[in-house]
């Protein structure tokens, strides 16, 4: 038997790490979903073929369909998936499969409230072709292959499917109070008729919490989140790392705000942050942005801190504010001084309103991102500290 990873008892010792929730900032809304019949939106998935666009899914009872939609949550179309039934359809992902280059659409009919079910199935397809800007279609499409599973320990509920693009292992993750990882290793096999065979997963971890209900590993492989209702959980994976590695370690928390039934997850295809969507008629799809992008390293740098101004500005209600941080013995304060880097901002009475960065930097020159979605119109100080240096400017909201 293979050793489980349990981190329950740490997990109530030391709930979360927070010292990387600051790389994500303000929930951004980027509109409502425009088809109607989008009413009980339970996964969400951006795609990397169709850049800008992301498909989601309606919860158990619906047709077994996947709807289209951009970023401003425009309608592009419902695709009716042929010979299949969504009896509880609960998550969605895109990754690699058998034709390398290509990508799929993987759904996850891993539902199962009443434990009822033995055997559990997963989708594939091969993503079509959607053009931004086109004129929503209703089409079909055909060749959905399917796979078969069950879980080693019994009938299991589960709202989390997640594909690792690197090793095209599928994770399950249960929703049960006691939370656990499964995984189906490549290769395997799905069919284009019923099943041949029912594969069995393997447990690989036990998670220090309960109710995920969704969850999506970057494109890259490097970076894993799991929602539950009302909070967001964040890994990053090291090169020498699996993911059954990295989700031993103690997650991270980011930024969050609840929606009603709120269960869908996904990372932009970019990897510029992570997009969420709620159950619900008219649902909306809000972005999280990534906050500090390293834009240079190296002999470029200038001979001491250099905070530039903030661009556009005035804003509304986005705006990019660029430092530098020199080489570490132009600094000349102490090692335990050196690299813990500073960046908040104030209103005009000195209250402070955000903190977009608080953590140890490498010299270089950063770009951070700050949305005022959430703050009045009116003049702000944005100062930046590393050691014994302090730099403010001002920068003006208008609405």
């Amino acid at each position: 038997m293979k050793q489980l990873s349990i981190i329950c008892i740490a997990f109530i010792l030391f709930p979360t790490k927070n010292i990387l929730s600051q790389q994500f900032g303000f929930r951004v809304d980027k509109g409502i979903i425009k088809s109607s019949e989008v009413v009980e939106a339970s996964g969400i998935a951006a795609s990397s073929k169709n850049p800008g666009m992301f498909w989601t899914h309606n919860d158990s009872g619906d047709k077994s369909r996947i709807f289209a939609f951009d970023s401003l949550g425009n309608n592009l179309g419902t695709f009716l998936l042929a010979g299949i039934q969504n009896r509880d359809w609960e998550d969605i992902a895109i990754g690699p499969g058998p034709v390398e280059g290509a990508q799929y659409i993987y759904i996850g009919n891993i539902g199962d409230n009443s434990a009822r079910y033995h055997t559990k199935y997963i989708y594939r397809i091969n993503e079509p072709d959607v053009v931004l800007g086109q004129t929503a279609i209703d089409t079909v499409l055909y060749e959905v292959e399917r796979l078969a599973f069950q879980y080693p320990d019994g009938k299991r509920n589960a709202e989390t499917l997640m594909i690792d693009p690197l090793s095209l292992d599928i994770f399950i993750v249960s929703k049960e109070e006691n939370t656990k990882v499964y995984r189906l290793t490549w290769p395997y096999t799905f069919y284009n008729s019923p099943p041949v065979t029912v594969d069995t997963l393997e447990q690989v971890a036990e998670l220090p919490f309960s109710t995920a209900v969704g969850g999506d590993i970057s494109s890259d492989g490097k970076e894993i989140l799991i929602k539950r209702k009302n909070i967001i959980y964040y890994w990053v994976k090291e090169d020498i790392e699996t993911i059954v590695d990295v989700l031993q370690k103690l997650p991270s928390t980011v930024p969050y705000f609840k929606e009603p039934q709120g269960e869908a997850i996904c990372w932009a295809s970019d990897l510029s942050g992570y997009y969420t969507i709620s159950e619900g008629a008219h649902p909306h799809l809000y972005f999280y942005p990534r906050l500090v992008t390293s834009v240079e390293h190296g002999n470029n740098l200038p001979d001491k801190i250099k905070l530039y101004q903030n661009y556009p500005n005035p804003f509304n209600p986005t705006t990019l504010i660029k430092y530098s941080i020199p080489k570490l013995e132009m600094l000349h304060v102490n090692s335990q001084q050196k690299e813990i880097v500073k960046l908040k901002i104030y209103d005009i009475l000195g209250r402070e309103v955000a903190a977009l960065v608080n953590e140890k930097q490498k010299p270089g020159t950063y770009e951070v991102q700050f949305n005022a979605e959430n703050i009045a119109s009116g003049l702000y100080l944005y100062k930046l500290s590393s050691g014994e240096y302090n730099l403010t400017r001002k920068m003006l909201l208008i609405r």
